[in-house]
């Protein structure tokens, strides 16, 4: 039988794996299917924000199988559609079971300039090492001047809560220009 070369089938052996993971995230690829999902068992978060202020989203979940995973937030605004998904990592003890909040900076992008009553939805869920997805929870959000935040209740007006990480997304607001200094309107055409 013939040999082959070792650095021709370490190519082929690099062209192959390459393959398998532009076809599919290593995430994807290493994860075991079945077991259970995990739960969202208490939530809470302010309706309304002041510009510029940074909004606590409150949650606390556990998982049967103890692999949590990551949090997935999307944001959806009224007038400008979708931003891509913000993902916060959960790792150690927090697999199984978690409580704390997680923020999102108002300030981010073109926080500072959005428009009085800009309405934003961030639907949050978590997803394990399986791929499983948890219960999606809708909050919905109005960035008006003088809001204040509502104080949370059972089981997060306890003090001590973690922060569980940030939510970023690079707010835009409609008919405002990124490339001038100052996000001056565009002039009229």
């Amino acid at each position: 039988m013939k040999k082959i070369p070792t650095p021709l089938f370490l190519g082929i052996l690099l062209s192959l794996s390459l393959g398998i993971a532009h076809s599919q995230s290593l995430d994807e690829w290493l994860k075991k299917p079945g077991g259970r999902p995990p739960v969202i068992t208490h939530w809470h978060a302010s309706e309304k924000l002041h510009h510029g202020d940074t909004w606590r989203i409150y949650v606390a979940a556990k998982d049967p199988d103890w692999d949590m995973h990551r949090i997935v937030g999307t944001l959806d605004q009224v007038g400008y559609g979708e931003y891509p998904a913000s993902y916060v990592p959960i790792r150690g003890k927090s697999r199984g079971k978690l409580k704390g909040y997680l923020v999102f900076c108002s300030t981010s992008g073109m926080g500072l300039w959005m428009a009085e009553w800009t309405q934003l939805r961030l639907t949050l869920f978590i997803r394990d090492g399986r791929g499983n997805s948890s219960n999606k929870l809708v909050f919905p959000l109005v960035l008006t001047h003088g809001a204040r935040q509502k104080p949370p209740g059972p089981p997060f007006d306890t003090g001590g809560l973690a922060q569980l990480g940030v939510l970023w997304f690079d707010l835009i607001e409609p008919g405002l220009d990124r490339h001038e200094d100052r996000y001056r309107p565009h002039p009229m055409r």
